[in-house]
């Protein structure tokens, strides 16, 4: 039995994660006038590689929006040394939560043809990120979204590692019936959307009450008929999570996965768990054959996966258990935080994880 569940881990990773699809350079038909809007609260150290990387960009014809929303640091006069526009929200209306809020106040304030939604943790790192989210948009006639290269300095960001590998996975876009089935999943760190699609479907006022605001826009794209279309950041996007320290990814994962955990798309989760739980089968039965080998194939399709979500070190997928035991903590507490205690904290915010 033990040795079929391990096997069946192995199979439901290929199956998730086996077509990866990065953003390529196409032909320009238009010179669509993009307006790129970053909701920022406290993002005052993030902000200037964003803003940096933003400025080499070959494609010229965009406005950036930085949306500070209520930071308590030095967010807005940052962003002002940089020439970009800046909003500054002072009060949210009540039934607006923080991110949806800080989306539609840039999308009011903005004058695009294309809105792009970036997060400002994230990098531009080929000077033609921009002019390839533009052709995508424009060929595809869809909403596109990124999951960026995760890039790590300090060995403890390697705990994100697991989660990088099925984060990548939620959104069935790299399976293998990603060609045959309705794409609803968004990464929430980039979503470019031409502007009539966005206020086709309501904007993010639709989302305003919505703590996992890309899900619940995922749906709403999929129920008026506008595709998806995914992709993995590779050589052109990148980001750094919590570069505060452990207790910051700690936090930042269990924000994450308790938002999640609140609108569970079980026949996406139950593969991911039967190959986390599958993972961990081998390290058991270690001196038992031929769990020893299925140990080496587990580690060779983690690093395989791994090299395509970020620069983790090659320590993981050696002792890649203890990384998923971790992954599989916190997912246990975030359902705890999620059906039990109601709410989670993030950036000194509670959030209602009740709907």
């Amino acid at each position: 039995m033990y040795f079929v569940l391990s096997i069946l881990g192995i199979l439901a990773g290929l199956f998730l994660f086996t077509k990866p699809v990065f953003l390529e350079k196409k032909s320009k038909k238009q010179d669509l006038f993009l307006s790129i809007i970053i909701p920022a609260r406290n993002e005052a150290h993030n902000l200037p590689h964003l803003l940096n990387t933003l400025k080499k960009q070959t494609y010229k014809n965009y406005e950036i929006i930085v949306v500070d929303d209520q930071s308590e640091d030095n967010t807005a006069k940052i962003a002002r040394s940089f020439g970009v526009k800046v909003v500054e929200i002072k009060d949210k209306p009540k039934g607006f939560l923080g991110k949806p809020y800080a989306c539609y106040t840039g999308y009011k304030n903005a004058r695009g043809d294309i809105l792009l939604f970036v997060d400002a943790d994230v990098r531009f790192n080929s000077t033609e990120a921009l002019s390839k989210i533009v052709g995508e948009v424009e060929e595809f006639d869809g909403v596109i979204s990124v999951w960026p290269y995760h890039n790590i300095l300090h060995f403890y960001e390697n705990f994100s590692a697991i989660y990088a590998i099925i984060s990548s996975m939620a959104s069935r876009s790299f399976s293998l019936i990603s060609k045959k089935v309705t794409i609803k999943g968004l990464y929430g760190p980039l979503i470019a959307i031409k502007r009539t699609h966005y206020e086709k479907i309501g904007t993010h006022e639709a989302l305003k009450n919505e703590v996992v605001e890309d899900f619940k826009l995922g749906n709403l794209l999929a129920k008026n008929g506008i595709p998806i279309k995914n992709f993995l950041g590779g050589e052109d996007i990148s980001f750094r999570m919590y570069p505060g320290g452990f207790k910051e990814l700690w936090k930042g994962w269990t924000k994450n996965s308790a938002l999640g955990a609140s609108t569970v798309d079980w026949s996406v989760v139950i593969p991911i768990l039967i190959f986390l739980f599958g993972s961990l089968i081998p390290f058991f039965f270690l001196t038992t054959p031929p769990f020893h080998y299925i140990y080496i194939m587990y580690s060779a399709l983690i690093f395989h996966f791994l090299k395509r979500v970020g620069n983790f070190w090659l320590i993981v997928p050696i002792i890649y258990p203890i990384f998923v035991a971790f992954t599989l903590s916190i997912i246990a507490y975030s359902f705890y935080m999620t059906f039990i205690v109601g709410t989670v904290e993030w950036k000194g915010v509670k959030i209602s994880t009740k709907s």
